[in-house]
């Protein structure tokens, strides 16, 4: 980044751009920047990249969680401030359980017994990841009741895809706690009574198990 700051990089990471990078980081830059080129090419250059945005990896990059529940590494559990921002970034950086797993048991042996919001904190990655694949782009878990929004695209090629039918085919035959809501064009999952992190993923697991249960064509 310092390299850039000094030298520039072209237009996108050249001297107008260099300032507003080091103020929120090159990752974060960078998933903006990705963000924008996406949406021009859905909008601006539909036609020249149909066949990209038709793909399941264009479907949702992310996944926000909103809850009421504490979820955080507490300060007297790390109370290095540099520490506990290293450990959300490890966290969110993370690929697979196996990854969760060895820092959840690093954590157990550097600081000790496992506080009850940190493993909600553990929990919540979980959900998060399992939301991205689902298609969820963002999860709102208060009062018991739990928000899942569907892509705010209407257009997209998501709400025509294998996964889709099989969320609403889970909704039909296999729980009666979830309901699929059309408000307007754009589609909500609403689950209750969802009390908790640990809960919200078991019901987040079973429904991605049942949905890829078979191997989908998307």
């Amino acid at each position: 980044m310092r390299d850039l700051d000094i030298r520039g990089a072209g237009n996108l990471l050249g001297g107008e751009q260099s300032g507003f990078m080091a103020e929120i980081g090159f990752e974060m830059y960078q998933k903006v920047l990705d963000e924008a080129i996406r949406e021009l090419k859905r909008t601006e250059f539909k036609e020249l990249f149909k066949e990209e945005i038709s793909r399941q990896d264009d479907f949702v990059q992310d996944c926000t969680i909103d809850t009421d529940l504490e979820i955080l590494i507490p300060d007297e559990y790390v109370e290095n401030i540099t520490e506990r921002l290293s450990l959300y970034q490890r966290l969110n950086n993370t690929e697979n359980d196996e990854e969760l797993k060895d820092i959840y048991n690093e954590l157990q042996d550097r600081f000790g017994h496992i506080p009850s919001q940190v493993d909600d904190l553990f929990e919540t990655v979980r959900c998060r990841k399992l939301a991205i694949e689902l298609g969820f782009e963002k999860m709102s878990l208060k009062n018991n009741m739990l928000r899942c929004h569907f892509i705010n695209r209407p257009d997209s090629p998501y709400f025509e895809s294998d996964i889709f039918q099989k969320i609403i085919e889970y909704l039909q035959t296999q729980t009666n706690k979830a309901r699929l809501k059309q408000t307007g064009k754009l589609f909500l999952l609403i689950a209750e009574p969802i009390p908790s992190m640990k809960s919200l993923y078991d019901f987040l697991e079973d429904l991605h198990k049942y949905c890829f249960a078979t191997s989908l064509e998307y």
